[in-house]
């Protein structure tokens, strides 16, 4: 199978009512006209976008830009797309000198959740991608037992050093994806541009999702939880100034059964398929992100200790189909 395939697991329920309004116009509690500014695109391979109300439309618009631009900024930073990311120039040599301070902070929380999950969630996992990306391209088959030994040398948080000056990988050949992370991350930072801007009511997703207060309407945003095998629904899910993040191995599969996927076990290198699909909801994107990650490759027990130590809201759908709440936020 050649086309490794990718999809998003949640989708928005009950926005569409807003723009049957008259010009897309609605009303805040004090009775003021809120204009709907919306923009779309990928961020980081994955399709994303920003709506948010305000009452001046050019200043909302403004807003708008500047969150964009920042997304952009990210990007050059994060992607495994861009080959002149400050990203795909550290897995080429090995190190980063003078990084940005975001991907310091980047780097840094990583290494927070590595500690917490104790290595479930791990960004060296980039060099199993590649092995298993080669393998179904060439053979069609999962890689050797031989390969995957040695390529699991290359994969340990812990061997990655970090500075204000320099970011860099003890061992030859380690390479980082923060896919499992950055989405996250940038959504809190365009979170953190409209929350300075005094921008409140407004649904973030990109990649992940963050809600600033709660729906314009005055009720709470409501999600749907995609199957993660098929085009319907497992059901909704609500929440009100928070963030979102599911994570399911059928996100991106290199098999048509989906048994191989994106989701590796950092400490024997297999495809975790221990569960379907994980869903967290935390105070930021970039926590929920990591955990729902780290949560569809660690025993269940600890995953509930987590999310209880943490106060985190944690559920999940079983390999028999069945959504299991263990926490709310």
């Amino acid at each position: 199978m050649k086309n490794f395939n990718r999809r998003r697991f949640i989708k928005i329920l009950g926005l569409s009512g807003l723009g049957a309004l008259a010009g897309g116009i609605v009303f805040n509690s004090r009775n003021q006209p809120l204009h709907k500014i919306y923009w779309r695109g990928i961020a980081l391979g994955a399709p994303s976008e920003i709506t948010l109300y305000h009452t001046d439309k050019l200043e909302g618009q403004e807003i708008l830009n500047q969150s964009v631009n920042k997304i952009k900024h990210l990007e050059n930073l994060f992607s495994l797309y861009n080959d002149n990311s400050k990203l795909s120039i550290l897995n080429k040599s090995g190190k980063l000198h003078n990084p940005d301070l975001e991907m310091v902070e980047l780097f840094s929380l990583a290494k927070k959740y590595s500690e917490y999950t104790d290595g479930a969630f791990d960004i060296t996992v980039q060099p199993l991608w590649n092995l298993y990306h080669k393998s179904f391209l060439e053979r069609n088959t999962p890689p050797k037992d031989n390969d995957l030994n040695k390529v699991l040398e290359l994969v340990d948080w812990k061997s990655i050093e970090i500075s204000e000056n320099k970011i860099s990988f003890l061992n030859k050949g380690m390479s980082a994806t923060l896919n499992g992370i950055a989405q996250g991350y940038i959504t809190d930072k365009i979170t953190e541009i409209l929350l300075n801007h005094g921008i409140d009511n407004t649904l973030i997703q990109l990649g992940e999702y963050r809600a600033i207060g709660n729906h314009p309407d005055n009720r709470k945003w409501r999600l749907l939880l995609s199957n993660p095998e098929n085009s319907g629904s497992i059901g909704e899910i609500e929440f009100e100034n928070a963030a979102i993040a599911t994570s399911a191995g059928k996100g991106t599969i290199f098999d048509e059964s989906g048994k191989y996927h994106h989701i590796f076990n950092p400490k024997n290198g297999l495809c975790s398929n221990k569960i379907m699909q994980t869903t967290v909801t935390s105070n930021t994107a970039t926590e929920a992100d990591a955990l729902a990650t780290a949560f569809l490759i660690m025993d269940l027990k600890k995953s509930k200790k987590i999310s209880n130590n943490l106060e985190i809201g944690f559920e999940y759908l079983d390999t028999s189909r069945s959504r299991k709440v263990i926490s709310y936020l």
